[in-house]
């Protein structure tokens, strides 16, 4: 059987390609950006099929490169006309770009399903950016699943397109409730979660040589957060939140381990790097901070942290980082907002905080770097956990049985 996978969330993409039985399916990826070459060459060397969809259309845009913006014109239609006049004009918005920048892509995904024989869509883009995709399935005539990441509000026009979809997947079950609230599932819909590969993480690093080369000794205190730097993030907190840490653990030190987000809030972005390092000297952290930019060896380092911290300002889709904190042992101190209200357990197998109270955050840190039993016994709970729950093999196993109940007709039949 052939299936083939759309879009972003390039992680997942790759952990599912690589994890599906591949005597049951045959999966092929499809790339619409240069944004995920990398993945896309990774996944060649290990003879998964990819395809390049700007290879195959003149017009090289991706849907992701032009979010849909309005410089305030929708909140002036609402303030004198009213909300229903706001919904209209962003649905009229957003049926002049699927005329102009997304209807013709169509041909090219539906040449792209034909030409491969193609059993099943899976796009991991939304109702949003996915209708090409959609309607190009629909009439080839097989079954998609579209697999929602994070958190979108649909206009009239983007909910038109749901009924297209077989199956929809949400990360979490606070996506889950985000759309349906928005968008009723006509077929069958289910939550998967995220997974996390444990052998990364349970492997034996030298921690020791991590520390050295940011010159940390092996017995002071390391807490690290691992994320893009991206306005929503929280690294703001993260540094007030260490600098509070420095009254009573003044040797504590802190990693920011991710690169600077070069994506289409690239200028609000920049302004926030720039903050954050205004905030390092502001708050006298220049000895106890240090921005790692982007690494490649993120098990690694996260082996030789005592604290993992995940510090989102908003509620999280998933968090992928959290069970890899998790999966290498580290008690984990995590925002309570979102998807991590799915994985972390208070108290037991990590620490929830609220967003935006780095005193809070502080606290929780704290009371895991003086207290080594805690801070044990929490990682190894954590382990369990994702161990039980959260494996890349969970993911993928749960996947292929919603693939396996839409090829063999249990789903509902199209109209």
């Amino acid at each position: 059987m052939t299936q083939i996978v759309v879009g972003g969330a390039a992680v997942v993409v790759d952990q599912l390609a690589r994890g599906l039985d591949r005597n049951r399916y045959e999966p092929i990826v499809l790339f619409e950006t240069a944004r995920q070459s990398n993945i896309r060459e990774s996944l060649s060397k290990s003879n998964i099929r990819t395809i390049d969809l700007r290879k195959c259309s003149v017009k090289q845009d991706s849907p992701l490169a032009n979010p849909r913006t309005d410089k305030g014109i929708g909140r002036k239609v609402e303030t004198y006309l009213g909300g229903r006049a706001r919904g209209l004009y962003f649905s009229l918005k957003d049926f002049y770009e699927f005329v102009l920048r997304q209807a013709p892509r169509i041909r090219l995904f539906l040449r792209a399903i034909r030409e491969n024989k193609i059993d099943l869509v899976h796009t991991h883009h939304n109702l949003h950016f996915g209708k090409p995709e959609i309607i190009a399935s629909w009439i080839a005539g097989v079954p998609i699943v579209s697999h929602f990441h994070g958190y979108y509000m649909f206009t009239h026009f983007d909910k038109m397109f749901s009924r297209f979809v077989d199956a929809f997947i949400y990360i979490s079950k606070d996506v889950a409730e985000f759309h349906t609230s928005q968008v009723k599932p006509r077929f069958k819909s289910s939550i998967i979660h995220n997974g996390v590969n444990l052998s990364e993480f349970n492997k034996t690093y030298d921690t020791d040589s991590v520390r050295a080369e940011f010159d940390i000794a092996p017995e002071q205190p390391l807490v690290g957060l691992i994320g893009r730097i991206d306005w929503w993030k929280g690294h703001e907190y993260f540094l007030e939140a260490m600098a509070e840490i420095s009254k009573e653990a003044p040797n504590a030190s802190g990693l920011i381990i991710g690169p600077f987000e070069e994506n289409e809030s690239i200028d609000r972005n920049r302004e926030y790097l720039n903050k954050l390092h205004s905030m390092v000297s502001s708050l006298d952290l220049q000895d106890k901070i240090i921005f790692t930019g982007f690494r490649d060896d993120v098990p690694r380092l996260m082996a030789a942290l005592d604290v993992v911290v995940l510090a989102t300002s908003t509620r999280e889709p998933f968090g992928l980082v959290v069970i890899e904190g998790m999966a290498a042992g580290k008690p984990v101190v995590a925002t309570a907002a979102g998807g991590v209200l799915d994985i972390i357990e208070d108290g037991v197998n990590g620490t929830l905080v609220p967003c935006k109270d780095s005193k809070a955050m502080a606290q929780a840190i704290l009371n895991i770097i003086f207290d080594k039993d805690k801070a044990d016994k929490m990682g190894l709970l954590a382990r369990q956990r994702v161990a039980e729950k959260f494996t890349v093999q969970h993911q993928v196993m749960a996947v292929q049985n919603l693939y396996d109940a839409m090829l063999n007709g249990s789903q509902s039949q199209r109209s």
